[in-house]
């Protein structure tokens, strides 16, 4: 009996040991189709690298081109990234880069005025912004800048600069002709009838004839904005525009055509008591204005002030880019709150963040900017068309503003295209 136990002994311990020792033959539990478990395996990441190379398109005059050079220098060394820039004719329309864009040969990021963003996006060209760059600074953007880049419920484009068009006076010349300064659309009605009555003085308004910006800009002030939204009003000849053109043709041999003319000249014309009040660029003006200028822009809190335009331009990403995360990256630091500042200083082109406008200091911005233009909404309709029917505008209103056509004819003409 007591040999038995010892062998039962035995065995329990023979197989205690047999339980402890490893195993190399254990066999892998089956796959979940057989109904049992398996361990989650680590997963393998497809890492696609993206290539760090750009390609991007701008247009723009060369001193802009040559200081856009050496910000992309420096920012894309810091992103380790080689971007090549090209610079469109700037007198030239879209016309090149759409025909590239249908050959499937468009760069990966392009500079586009800000009235073409909502055609490129409808013909399908775009990406939208939500897919290459961050939302989240959308609030800090100016609302005429971020306007032209929303259609079909996305945004298509990161605002780069804007540009308003002012008025240029020489404050003395004014005020010794005993006109006082307009703020309203009522003020510049009174100040035509007062004009009229002046002698010696040839001109009171000068701007270029050709320019439907400036154009449009003149109507503004002197129909001013009595609507709450004026996105489609302020392109319709309506009463208050219909009053304007009026006012327009019995003063047409006091309006100045700028086309063409250097601003040295409309210093001298200014200085010399030649013309009263020049609509202009304010980035044409901004870095050369000679002493006793001063720049005039409306409160557009007053109902009754008129809108000035607000050009501009935006980044945009082609759809048929590779690179659209780069492209998000290099967009994001070419556009931050230093560059703006930068660029600001260099071209005379506003910048488009909020934050600075708020600034205590304003980072150098001129003082005639009114809290007013930080949330102007902007006047683009968000017509596709529109490019075009600016180029028809031009062609029309310049000779109704040259006297060559009488305004019944202008209205129709304008009635017409709309």
């Amino acid at each position: 009996m007591k040999r038995k136990n010892h062998w039962v002994l035995f065995a329990i311990l023979l197989l205690a040991l047999i339980n402890l020792s490893p195993s190399n033959t254990a066999t892998p539990p089956r796959s979940d189709r057989t109904g049992e478990f398996e361990p989650a395996q680590p997963k393998v990441l497809e890492t696609e690298q993206e290539p760090k190379s750009l390609k991007v398109a701008v247009q723009m005059k060369e001193s802009e081109f040559s200081r856009l050079q050496q910000m992309n220098s420096k920012i894309s060394e810091e992103l380790s990234m080689d971007v090549e820039l090209t610079n469109f004719p700037y007198d030239s329309d879209y016309t090149s880069v759409q025909n590239e864009l249908r050959l499937g040969e468009a760069p990966d990021v392009l500079l586009l005025n800000n009235i073409w963003v909502r055609r490129f996006a409808a013909e399908g060209y775009l990406s939208p912004t939500e897919s290459y760059y961050t939302g989240s600074l959308t609030g800090e953007l100016l609302t005429a800048s971020l306007a032209p880049g929303e259609w079909n419920g996305y945004m298509w484009s990161v605002p780069m600069d804007a540009d308003t068009y002012v008025w240029m006076i020489q404050k003395d010349r004014v005020q010794d002709a005993g006109l006082s300064l307009p703020k309203n659309a009522n003020d510049w009605m009174q100040l035509i009838s007062a004009y009229e009555e002046k002698q010696g003085i040839p001109y009171l308004f000068a701007l270029d004839f050709t320019d439907p910006y400036a154009v449009l800009s003149l109507l503004w002030q002197l129909s001013g904005n009595d609507e709450d939204d004026k996105s489609g009003g302020a392109f319709l000849p309506d009463d208050a525009m219909e009053r304007a053109v009026l006012s327009i043709e019995g003063i047409r041999h006091l309006l100045l055509n700028l086309e063409g003319t250097e601003l040295k000249e409309l210093s001298s014309s200014l200085n010399e008591g030649k013309a009263m009040f020049a609509l202009v660029r304010w980035s044409e003006v901004a870095s050369r204005m000679d002493a006793g200028m001063e720049i005039l822009y409306p409160n557009l809190d007053d109902p009754a002030a008129g809108w000035m335009w607000i050009d501009g331009r935006s980044y945009v990403v082609s759809a048929q880019s590779a690179n659209k995360d780069a492209a998000g990256q290099w967009i994001a630091a070419m556009t931050d709150q230093f560059e703006q500042r930068q660029w600001y200083e260099g071209t005379g082109k506003l910048p488009v963040l909020k934050t600075i406008y708020y600034q205590s200091t304003r980072g150098g911005l001129p003082f005639w900017i009114p809290a007013s233009f930080v949330n102007n909404s902007g006047v683009i309709p968000a017509d596709t068309g529109f490019p075009e029917w600016l180029q028809h505008f031009s062609k029309i209103a310049a000779p109704f503003l040259a006297d060559g056509k009488d305004r019944h004819t202008f209205l129709m003409e304008w009635k017409a295209e709309l």
